[in-house]
C-alpha cells in the first residue's frame, strides 16, 4: 500500500534528503592474485572486521602485512592470496530506490509489534512506540547516519527505562531520555565514537549471540497466548510458512523481499481458512489502528521538564537509567553501522566520520522524540539486517520505512491491524537466526580444538572464552554490560599472557 508512494519519492529524486549523507559508489574488490589483493578502504579497522554471517577474519593488527604495507599506503592494502593462477573480480553496487522501498516496508512490518509492546513495557499508548520508530528512521539518514542502518524503538533501551517508569511513574520518561540524548549528543561532539573499535570479533560475536537468542525467545510469547486460546497449531504453522518463504523464495526469485511475501501469504492464508490467530488489533488496546489525524504526536509539557529538570532530586533519580540507556544505545548503534560494512563487505565512502555523524543523528532523533513524548531508540542490529537482506543499504531505505510507519498509523491502521502475530513472529524468527554469529562462533571452537591457527592455543582459548563469556552476560545479564566485559576480560587476559611468556 505504500508501494506508490514510496515509489513516487524515489522517482523525483529529493537532493534535500540525501545532501548529507550522498549515495555510495560501486566498490570494486578483486581477488584470486596470488601476489596481491588490492583493496580500497578508509580505516584498516574495517577492512578485517568480522562478518557474522559469513565468515570471520583475524584482527588486522595481527596481520603481518598491517605494520608495512598499511603505513606505505593508507589507500591500499596488499594481502598474501592463494596460489591459485586465476583471478576474479566482485562488483558490489548500490541498492535501486525500488529495492530500497520494498526493504523500508518489510521493516516497517516487522517493527509495528515491537514498537507497540516497548510501549505497553514502559506503560504509554502504543502509538508512542511506533511514532519514536518514525521520529527515529527519519533523522537518522537526514543528519548523515551510516546507510543501511536502521533506528528505531529498541527493547534494548526500554529495559531501563521501564524500571524507571515503572517505580516513579512515566512523567519522569522524557527528562530521562532527554538527559541521554545530551550525553550521545556529548559523546559524539568530543569524538569518542571511535571507541567502538575496541570491540574486538569475538566479543561483537558474543553481543550478536545473545542479542539472536533474546529476539528469539522473545517470540516464545506469542506461541504461549496461542497455546491458551486453543490455537497452538495453526500458530506454529503459519510462523512455519513464513519463516519457509523468507528461507526459500530467495533461492527462487529475488524481484520482492521474501519477507515481505512471507508475511502476506501467511497472514492472507490464515484469514481465508478463517484460523483464530491473533492479530496486531486484537492484541493491542481499543483505538489503536482507528488511524486519522487524531493519531499524530503532540508536544510535552514543557512547563513540567522544566521544572524537572531544575529539581536536583529529579535529575539524580533519572541520571542512572539515563546513562544506561546512553551506553546500551551507543554500542548497538555503532555495532549495527559494523555489522552492515561486515555484511556488504565494504565502507561507507561519504566525506565525513560516519560513526560521529550516526551518534550525533541518534542524539537528535532521541531529543525530537522526547519533546514529542516519545522514548526514542537507537540504531537496531536484527532490523538492520533485515533490511540488508531484504535489498535495503542506502538512506532510502530507512527514509521508506519512517514513511510506511507513519502511513501505518495515519491511513491504513484498520488494514495492519489485520496482521497474523504469528506471521509476525516468523519473520522475527528468521531475523534471529541471522543475527546470531553462527559461523564465527563454530570457527573459534574449531580454532580452539586444532594445532595450527593464529597464535598460540591459549590465546584463540583467551578469545573463545571473550566470545563465550560476552554471550552469557548479553543474554542473561545486560547488553551493555556483557560488551565491556567480554572487553575488558579479553584484553586483560592477553596481556598478563603476554607479560608472562616474556617473562
Amino acid at each position: 500500500v505504500m508501494l506508490p508512494l514510496l515509489l513516487l519519492l524515489s522517482s523525483s529524486s529529493p537532493a534535500w534528503a540525501f545532501s548529507v549523507a550522498p549515495r555510495r559508489s560501486p566498490v570494486v574488490i578483486s581477488s584470486g592474485d596470488s601476489r596481491s589483493c588490492p583493496v580500497v578502504a578508509k580505516e584498516p579497522s574495517r577492512l578485517f572486521s568480522f562478518d557474522p554471517f559469513k565468515k570471520s577474519y583475524p584482527s588486522y593488527r595481527n596481520h603481518p602485512s598491517y605494520s608495512t604495507t598499511w603505513k606505505k599506503n593508507k589507500s591500499s592494502l596488499q594481502l598474501s592470496g592463494s596460489s591459485s593462477s586465476e583471478s576474479s573480480t566482485t562488483t558490489t553496487t548500490s541498492p535501486t530506490r525500488i529495492q530500497e522501498a520494498l526493504a523500508g516496508l518489510t521493516v516497517a512490518f516487522s517493527l509495528l509489534s515491537k514498537a507497540i509492546a516497548c510501549s505497553a513495557i514502559v506503560g504509554v499508548n502504543p502509538l508512542v512506540g511506533l511514532w519514536s520508530s518514525v521520529i527515529m528512521g527519519i533523522t537518522a539518514p537526514l543528519i548523515g547516519s551510516r546507510a543501511g542502518v536502521i533506528s528505531g524503538t529498541a527493547a534494548v533501551v526500554i529495559v531501563p527505562l521501564s524500571a524507571l517508569t515503572v517505580t516513579h511513574g512515566v512523567e519522569y520518561m522524557p527528562l530521562c531520555i532527554i538527559l541521554s540524548a545530551i550525553l550521545q549528543g556529548l559523546f559524539g561532539v568530543f569524538n569518542l565514537a571511535k571507541t567502538a573499535d575496541l570491540v574486538s570479533e569475538e566479543v561483537l560475536s558474543g553481543f550478536l549471540n545473545g542479542l539472536g537468542f533474546i529476539l528469539l525467545f522473545s517470540q516464545a510469547k506469542v506461541f504461549k497466548a496461542a497455546k491458551a486460546g486453543g490455537a497452538l497449531l495453526p500458530a506454529v504453522g503459519m510462523a512455519s510458512l513464513c519463516f519457509s518463504i523468507v528461507q526459500l523464495l530467495p533461492l527462487v526469485t529475488k524481484a520482492v523481499p521474501s519477507s515481505l511475501v512471507g508475511l502476506v501469504v501467511a497472514t492472507g492464508l490464515g484469514m481465508m481458512l478463517k484460523l483464530p490467530l491473533a492479530t496486531l488489533e486484537s492484541t493491542a488496546p481499543a483505538g489503536t489502528f482507528s488511524g486519522g489525524l487524531s493519531s499524530l504526536p503532540s508536544l510535552i509539557d514543557f512547563g513540567q521538564l522544566r521544572s524537572m529538570a531544575t529539581s536536583s532530586s529529579a535529575v539524580k533519580l533519572v541520571m542512572p537509567a539515563a546513562i544506561s540507556i546512553m551506553i546500551i544505545a551507543l554500542v548497538e548503534t555503532l555495532l549495527a553501522g559494523k555489522v552492515v560494512d561486515d555484511m556488504t563487505g565494504k565502507t561507507d565512502d561519504a566525506d565525513y566520520d560516519v560513526p560521529k555523524r550516526s551518534v550525533l543523528a541518534m542524539s537528535t532523533g532521541n531529543l525530537v522524540s522526547a519533546f514529542l513524548g516519545g522514548f526514542g531508540g537507537c540504531g537496531l542490529i536484527p532490523q538492520t539486517v533485515l533490511n540488508l537482506k531484504s535489498g535495503g543499504g542506502g538512506p532510502f531505505s530507512s527514509i521508506s520505512y519512517a514513511l510506511a510507519m507513519a502511513s501505518f498509523v495515519l491511513f491504513f491502521a484498520p488494514l495492519v491491524g489485520k496482521i497474523s502475530e504469528a506471521a509476525l513472529a516468523g519473520i522475527m524468527i528468521t531475523v534471529a537466526y541471522d543475527t546470531v554469529a553462527w559461523s564465527s562462533s563454530f570457527k573459534s571452537i574449531k580454532a580452539v580444538m586444532s594445532k595450527g591457527g593464529d597464535g598460540t592455543r591459549v590465546q584463540r582459548l583467551i578469545d573463545l572464552f571473550a566470545l563465550g563469556l560476552s554471550s552469557y552476560i548479553c543474554y542473561f545479564g545486560n547488553l551493555a554490560v556483557g560488551i565491556i566485559g567480554g572487553v575488558v576480560a579479553q584484553r586483560g587476559l592477553h596481556s598478563i599472557f603476554n607479560r608472562v611468556s616474556k617473562d
